[in-house]
């Protein structure tokens, strides 16, 4: 039900107010302009219906006053005629309309009506800016990797559901997906999903950036009812970290230095690529805030500890880049594969588009091929870690390729096999095990 306050230092017109709107509005009712500040300032109002000519504050400063803390409310001003010049100055200060009085009330059920359904028609827009207009089948997380699998599993139950979520990992890793599929999976899909850059979250301007001044709503305004996403807030000024805490500890409630109160209803996804243990043994995070954001919690491994799934994303933005340019490609060469699997990936997979996207630029080929890799890609030093580990791996391909080469020649005999290839049956047989070849 849509909220109206009447002001009017007329107790009859108040009453009569009352009786046309009270079966179809939820109404508060004011005597006097300093009574209906009051009121605006404990609660938000749809519609504000004010008497231009008032004891003490005049309609034209209960007007700014409404419009300082509550620019969203929509007023009709009241005036008597011969008052016409300061009801035009009315709306040039703000006002949606004015009627004279005495009212016909058609006219006014009717100007309230449009006026309520122009602010729908605001919300909406306002809703859609910020909205992901994406289907639930179009926020992609491609991976292979089991732990990956679990977490995104958690997303679509425990993590819909929780109030406040904390994504750790590497840059580039994939945390604003996790926390778009965090947000889509929830019952606030259909509210606004807005992104905040902590890192220029400036202390001076944290507040009017987050809840607003006189002139703008804030970024939590518009993501009110849907979930706001703080990016690198490991990064985030320690000043600028207390006011978030204290907004935390009063329940997503704002107090404003004018007495205005501000509730939000709001889910919370923060990022970090840091060690928020480090960070707050050092001084650096406040520790109450890491434990009320900290509620859930998700880890990104990076790429290059999941190489299993370079190549499906690599194929995933061969595809998507190549629509974008018209261009048709069959896949990439095998010396690409090879360079993309050696390759330890620092900038994760935004680091993988880039380069993707630039091989379909810069390519006409059917097959994409090195020649415009980056050329660090194609020189890349490894640690001496990384070098044993994919030497194994290509050790255990080659040994389990031979296994199942040697048993094919020798139609599955144990004993010829294990002969032909040096080892003792015993061994064979638990390189089998190990390669799960056993039938």
């Amino acid at each position: 039900m849509k909220k109206i306050l009447i002001v009017d230092d007329h107790k009859d017109v108040l009453e009569a107010l009352n009786l046309l709107l009270s079966d179809k509005y939820e109404l508060s009712l004011a005597l006097s302009g300093e009574t209906a500040v009051e009121l605006i300032k404990k609660k938000e109002f749809d519609l504000a219906i004010v008497d231009l000519k008032m004891e003490g504050m005049n309609g034209l400063e209960v007007l700014d006053k409404i419009k300082e803390i509550s620019p969203s409310t929509k007023v009709i001003i009241l005036t008597a005629h011969g008052t016409i010049e300061l009801a035009v100055t009315a709306l040039k200060k703000g006002a949606s309309d004015f009627i004279e009085k005495p009212f016909q009330v058609d006219k006014l059920l009717v100007n309230i009506e449009n006026i309520l359904k122009m602010k729908d028609l605001e919300e909406k827009e306002k809703i859609q800016k910020y909205k992901l207009n994406l289907e639930k089948k179009e926020l992609k997380f491609i991976t292979e990797n089991k732990e990956l699998k679990k977490l995104l599993k958690q997303i679509n139950t425990v993590a819909s559901k929780a109030p406040n979520i904390l994504i750790k990992g590497e840059g580039g890793t994939g945390k604003e997906l996790l926390a778009k599929i965090a947000h889509i999976e929830s019952d606030r899909s259909e509210y606004p999903f807005v992104k905040v850059n902590s890192v220029l979250l400036e202390p001076d301007k944290f507040e009017s950036t987050l809840f607003g001044d006189k002139r703008n709503p804030g970024l939590l305004d518009y993501a009110n009812k849907g979930t706001v996403f703080f990016k690198h807030i490991n990064r985030l000024p320690y000043d600028s970290q207390l006011k978030l805490l204290d907004f935390l500890k009063n329940d997503l409630t704002y107090f404003q230095k004018n007495g205005v109160v501000k509730k939000y209803d709001l889910k919370i996804i923060v990022s970090t690529t840091e060690n928020f243990n480090e960070l707050v043994e050092n001084g650096k995070f406040a520790e109450e805030l890491f434990y009320l954001l900290n509620i859930l919690e998700f880890e990104i491994p990076p790429l290059r500890s999941r190489r299993e799934d370079i190549m499906p994303i690599a194929n995933y933005f061969l595809d998507k880049y190549s629509k974008e340019v018209n261009k048709t490609f069959k896949g990439f060469t095998i010396e690409v594969e090879r360079i993309f699997m050696k390759y330890d990936w620092p900038g994760n997979v935004r680091e993988l588009e880039n380069v993707v996207e630039r091989l379909v630029l810069m390519t006409n080929r059917v097959n994409v091929g090195s020649k415009f890799l980056p050329p660090g890609m194609k020189y890349n030093k490894r640690s001496p870690e990384v070098v044993l580990k994919l030497y194994t791996e290509k050790m255990e391909e080659a040994e389990e390729a031979l296994i199942r080469y040697t048993l094919d020649k020798y139609n599955g005999n144990i004993m010829k096999a294990a002969n032909a290839m040096g080892i003792t049956r015993a061994t064979l047989y638990n390189k089998l095990k190990r390669y799960k070849l056993e039938k």
